[in-house]
């Protein structure tokens, strides 16, 4: 039998039964009997008990002291005992085999967690080597440089691949980093001197040192990403100990180093050649605004020299829409982004140039602005800026004759998602309807029609209990809202 293993008792009873049967048929060839009858079932009590443990070991005690008291004891063939002394030997042989199916059990529990600790031990070095392999490997092949330095002048005991590479043809593994790399010497070991001494790691990103390539190469400066881990000197004698180890993990960024300072400098290129376009572009808005300029007062001089009404106003009507374009240009030239302007800005101060043109303080017409902040690009803003010109100044013009007063009421707001809308109110006297505005020859309305399809919108007229209202709906393309501001113009007070 195998040591530290006993028969299940399936097979132990059974096994204890034979064992007790065999002791009897030992005695048969004896005779006369013994001196000591009892003696002869010990070794079959101690076999039991040795291989069945406490229960079979006990049943075959059982059992061999019924048998020596029916075969073994005067008289035999009975259960009768003529001699007290009888009793001793029955008790001796039942007590020791008590006593020895114990002391085998407890044997047996011993072997067993023997066996169990001694497995345990074997399967905790073999996951300890598997671990060990495992890292090794790891180590072996991993792209990122890996060193191991002990000593106090920080000599290389284990180098990976990756990290002798950084140095082609130089052994390394013995000697100490000032041997290896002299160049970086000055940089690299007041550094490692820290970490040990501070027990503290150490990590730095790009840092700088000159190294060479290869033999014969001159040395350039290389970039690393590298920790520098104090790492406890087990096994080694006291002086040694005390010295330590440290890890080195390191990876050359070298390339990315390079390549992010080519970034950084056509970033500043960029930056300059914006720059010197935004300038440009600011110069081109002023010089657009300035020939609008001369425009409108071209269009001026020659308003003044035209005796007709008819002509005269169909001028001062192109002056005033030449204007309103110069006045985007005034506001692009004026903002950090060229190409859009806040709408809501330019709408005060359209419908206050038109209040000064057309004399709304002395005529007590008030003009309120109501506009959502929306950024709206050059390409919408000028049609739109035309329509409101000519909405607002068709307005002042015609809502409010003689000496009638009243309010012109802007709006613009998002109507829905992607769609913008842009109404001009008035409570004046009204105006007809936009067809027959067509077959007369309303020319403002006709441009703003023509306008708001170059949106890809509509110009409507609602039904308006009093006066005339008009709503432009168009497309919102790259127009975005910012935040939602009101401003107003309130009537002049008296």
């Amino acid at each position: 039998m195998m040591r530290g293993k006993r028969l299940p008792p399936a097979v132990g009873y059974p096994v204890a039964v034979l064992l007790a049967v065999l002791a009897q048929l030992s005695r048969l060839p004896l005779n006369p009997p013994t001196l000591i009858p009892y003696i002869t079932y010990v070794p079959f009590i101690l076999l039991s008990a040795y291989q069945g443990g406490l229960g079979p070991g006990v049943a075959t005690t059982i059992l061999c002291v019924v048998e020596s008291l029916y075969f073994a004891t005067e008289p035999v063939r009975s259960f009768l005992v003529r001699d007290p002394q009888d009793w001793l030997g029955l008790g001796a042989l039942a007590l020791t085999g008590m006593v020895a199916s114990a002391l085998f059990d407890r044997l047996q529990q011993a072997h067993r967690a023997a066996a169990a600790s001694e497995q345990a031990r074997s399967d905790m070095a073999n996951e300890l080597e598997a671990r060990r392999r495992t890292v090794e490997s790891v180590i072996e092949h991993s792209p990122v440089s890996i060193a191991l330095l002990r000593g106090p002048d920080f000599r290389f005991e284990m180098v990976n691949p990756a990290y002798q590479a950084l140095a082609p043809g130089e052994p390394m593994v013995g000697r100490t980093v000032a041997e290896v790399f002299p160049e970086a010497a000055s940089v690299v070991l007041p550094l490692l001197d820290q970490v040990r001494d501070k027990q503290n790691v150490y990590h730095a990103a790009g840092l700088a040192a000159r190294l060479q390539r290869g033999q014969g190469l001159p040395p350039e400066e290389r970039y690393f990403d590298l920790s520098y881990v104090p790492l406890p000197d087990v096994g080694r004698a006291a002086p040694e100990r005390a010295a330590g180890q440290v890890l080195v993990v390191a990876m050359e960024v070298t390339e990315q180093q390079r390549a992010a300072a080519d970034l950084r400098r056509t970033l500043r290129e960029l930056e300059s050649a914006l720059a010197e376009k935004t300038v440009l572009l600011k110069e081109v808005h002023h010089r657009v605004k300035n020939n609008l300029a001369v425009i409108v007062s071209l269009l001026g001089m020659k308003a003044g020299a035209i005796e007709g009404t008819e002509a005269q106003g169909a001028l001062e009507d192109s002056q005033q829409r030449v204007r309103s374009i110069a006045l985007i240009h005034e506001h692009l030239s004026g903002t950090e982004h060229l190409d859009r302007i806040v709408f809501a800005e330019f709408a005060e101060q359209l419908v206050q140039e038109l209040g000064g043109v057309y004399g709304t303080a002395a005529r007590q017409i008030a003009i309120q602005v109501d506009a959502e902040a929306i950024e709206m690009g050059i390409h919408r803003a000028i049609p739109c800026a035309l329509i409101l010109n000519e909405l607002v100044t068709n307005a002042l013009k015609h809502a409010f004759p003689g000496e009638r007063s009243g309010d012109v009421r802007v709006r613009l707001r998002q109507s829905a998602p992607g769609e913008l809308e842009l109404s001009v109110e008035d409570d004046g006297v009204g105006c007809p309807r936009i067809a027959p505005a067509r077959n007369a020859k309303s020319l403002g309305l006709r441009i703003a029609e023509i306008l708001a399809k170059q949106l890809e919108g509509s110009l409507e007229q609602p039904e308006c209990p009093v006066g005339t209202r008009f709503v432009l709906r168009f497309r919102a393309g790259t127009s975005r809202r910012i935040v939602q501001v009101r401003r107003s113009e309130a009537p002049p007070q008296d």
